[in-house]
């Protein structure tokens, strides 16, 4: 069964895919899928970088390693260059991407328990670079911060938005600027914890508001993972 938890990791597979762009909008191409592959549409609306998504379900009973490696067939090469590549996530996800004419594809997948495959389909237009698009509306930053990318999603009973962002301050003033701005506001800290000392943790709530901020350090500055909800009842 495919859970809430599930399809909100697709936030993470775009973050990290999402990082190219393309100059004209062609037909949207399909997605391969292995034959025995049972999809479903999720329950909810979600938009990346100001563009509209596709997001699909699947599951198949193939193990993991071997809807891989059709994707590896499938996706070999485009006009003479590797036509996907593939990241580990965080255990145990294998997320696969590929630009095809103007249009991101990912496929995000992990182990079942009965040794099937579960996973992911996105699809999504690469932003026009000539039409930027504004991101992290509303969302307080630090000085020259930059936000990378955004995934604002509607799931019945609540919506939400995720976010990466970087600047080139350190990890300290990005700690102290987002605690005091949110406890100035009257928003209540969960956690407010370092991991590490090379990672920091927050998580606010404010009626029914939530965030929860991941910041982190990184070669001359810090980047900051946000994940906002907003739930439609108390």
């Amino acid at each position: 069964m495919i859970t809430a938890r599930l399809s909100r990791t697709l936030s993470a597979a775009i973050l990290l895919g999402l990082l190219a762009v393309a100059p004209a909008w062609a037909k949207q191409p399909e997605i391969p899928l292995p034959d025995d592959a049972r999809v479903a549409r999720l329950g909810q609306t979600m938009r990346v970088n100001g563009n509209d998504v596709v997001v699909r379900t699947f599951t198949t009973k193939e193990a993991t390693e071997d809807v891989v490696n059709f994707y590896r067939d499938e996706w070999g090469e485009l006009n003479g260059e590797p036509g996907y590549t593939i990241m580990n996530l965080k255990e145990p996800w294998v997320l696969i991407t590929r630009i095809e004419d103007d249009y991101l594809m990912t496929v995000q997948v992990r182990p079942t328990a009965d040794d099937g495959t579960e996973g992911l389909l996105g699809i999504s237009r690469l932003p026009d670079r000539r039409r930027p698009p504004k991101l992290g509306e509303g969302f307080p930053t630090v000085g020259d911060s930059e936000i990378l990318n955004e995934v604002v999603s509607h799931d019945p009973g609540q919506s939400g938005r995720t976010m990466w962002l970087r600047n080139k301050h350190d990890l300290r003033t990005n700690i102290d600027f987002y605690r005091d701005r949110y406890q100035s506001q009257g928003w209540a800290l969960d956690i407010d914890r370092s991991v590490g000392g090379m990672m920091h943790v927050i998580a606010a709530r404010k009626g029914r508001n939530r965030v929860n901020l991941v910041l982190s350090e990184i070669k001359n500055g810090s980047q900051i993972v946000v994940n906002e909800v907003t739930h439609e009842l108390l």
